[in-house]
This record gives C-alpha cells, sequence and structure tokens, in this order.
C-alpha cells in the first residue's frame, strides 16, 4: 500500500518505500498504513478497489495552495495537509 500511496501523491507514508526495517524511516502515519493495509485484503486484494479508495479520499482531492499556519508547522508537508505539487508523467497527460 505504502508504494500505491506513493503512485498516487509522489512520495509513501513511510519514507523510505524500499526499507520498512531498523535502516528505514518511521512512517507519518502508521495508523493509515496499517488501515489501507487491512482494506487491501478484505477487499480481495483488488487494487482497483484501492485506487477508488485513494482517489476518492479528502488527501487526495486537497488543494496544493498553501496555508501559512500550516506551512509553519510543517513546511515539509509531512502531514500532508496539502497536495504536493508534482510534474506528471506523459501516462498521466495522454
Amino acid at each position: 500500500m505504502n508504494r500505491l500511496w506513493q503512485h498516487h501523491f509522489g512520495r509513501g507514508i513511510v519514507p523510505s518505500t524500499n526499507d520498512f526495517g531498523q535502516l528505514g524511516e518511521d512512517p507519518t502515519h502508521p495508523e493509515l498504513l496499517d488501515f489501507l493495509a487491512a482494506t487491501l485484503v478484505e477487499n480481495s486484494w483488488s487494487l482497483k478497489e484501492m485506487h477508488r479508495l485513494i482517489i476518492s479520499s479528502r488527501a487526495y482531492r486537497r488543494s496544493s495552495t498553501p496555508d501559512s499556519q500550516n506551512l509553519l508547522e510543517d513546511p515539509q508537508n509531512n502531514l500532508f495537509w496539502r497536495y504536493d505539487m508534482r510534474r506528471l508523467t506523459a501516462e498521466e497527460i495522454r
């Protein structure tokens, strides 16, 4: 689920996508990661359902405009209070 989240948001819930062990970083939202993993199993491992869940979430639909108060408290946007702007791939544009 971390890789799927990274596909949609540009970075994963666990910043070190390939390393969940002791050398990796802690997840910013461990409860969210657990919820998404449990939901994936409950939906018979359907990635289509997980894409639909993520895309219909409030986190995905957030604006990318900065809020001065949140920008002071979390400039790196680790708490996903806004949608990070990023370059689109050719597939996303097509």
